[in-house]
């Protein structure tokens, strides 16, 4: 059984990574392309998702949307790894007030909402940058949004390790070497930390996935025309009792991006 599960979701991520950066030459839309003539068409062979009020090809949308999505959950997750390292090493490694600061600020950010704090977080960015466009400042913006709320689970883990590490014969021995805390946290403690961050870091993508599909379902991330999956549940939630697969097939395919990333990771 956990062979198929692993099979159905490495193929289906796999297939979905070829299809981001190849859809448009396999259906022959590009992913803004205006038909006016068939709009909102259903499913079919000529339109395998159907078309939206505009009459672009909805399947080309969904998939050329991944680029967006995928690119910014691996950002984010990467920011939130090196914020969420950096903080939890240097709590775990001091004693006193300096570690008592650093809980406390954990502590604040969690017990906020996260998706109010990256909301914020978005509509400050959005003035600073002048989100919107689909370029690399909106993208970051809405990557160190989301990484600015994630961090502290990384933290918390790295800090508990680094604070249970730190008593060690091989730590002592290389503070008795003269070594810098610099180079006992870089060389000797995070190697032995990588099994247990890299299982962190992936847990992130998908969490990254949905918070950028939530952000845009918002309007506090990328704005029509451009296109992510948050953009096309947006424009599918406006026409949901008319033209329902607008939204269920997107919604599907967001879906099955975060089950595969889930039977992946939680492998029993």
């Amino acid at each position: 059984m956990r062979f198929w599960s692993n099979f159905f979701a490495g193929s289906f991520l796999i297939g979905l990574i070829f299809l981001a950066f190849t859809v448009e030459s396999l259906t022959g839309y590009s992913f803004d392309f205006q038909d006016t003539e068939n709009i909102l068409l259903s499913p079919g062979l000529s339109h395998w998702f159907g078309t939206d009020s505009l009459g672009r090809d909805l399947f080309t949308r969904v998939f050329y949307g991944a680029r967006v999505s995928l690119f910014v959950a691996l950002f984010s997750s990467m920011l939130t790894m090196i914020f969420g390292i950096s903080i939890g090493l240097i709590g775990g490694w001091l004693e006193g007030w300096g570690d008592a600061v650093i809980v406390r600020a954990i502590d604040i950010v969690q017990s906020i909402p996260s998706f109010l704090l990256v909301s914020l977080f978005c509509l400050f960015f959005q003035d600073l940058f002048g989100m919107g466009g689909f370029d690399f400042k909106t993208l970051f913006a809405i990557g160190i949004s989301i990484s600015l709320v994630h961090w502290f689970n990384v933290a918390k883990v790295t800090r508990g390790q680094t604070k249970q590490m730190k008593s060690l014969d091989y730590v002592l021995a290389a503070k008795a070497l003269g070594a810098t805390p610099f180079r006992i946290l870089c060389l000797h403690l995070l190697p032995n930390m990588r099994g247990t961050l890299l299982a962190l870091f992936t847990l992130q993508i998908p969490a990254s996935i949905l918070y950028e599909s939530m952000i845009s379902f918002a309007g506090y991330g990328l704005q029509s025309p451009q296109v992510s999956w948050g953009i096309l549940l947006q424009e599918g939630w406006r026409s949901l009792s008319e033209f329902p697969h607008l939204l269920l097939l997107p919604a599907l395919v967001l879906f099955m991006t975060v089950l595969s990333f889930q039977l992946l990771l939680f492998r029993r």
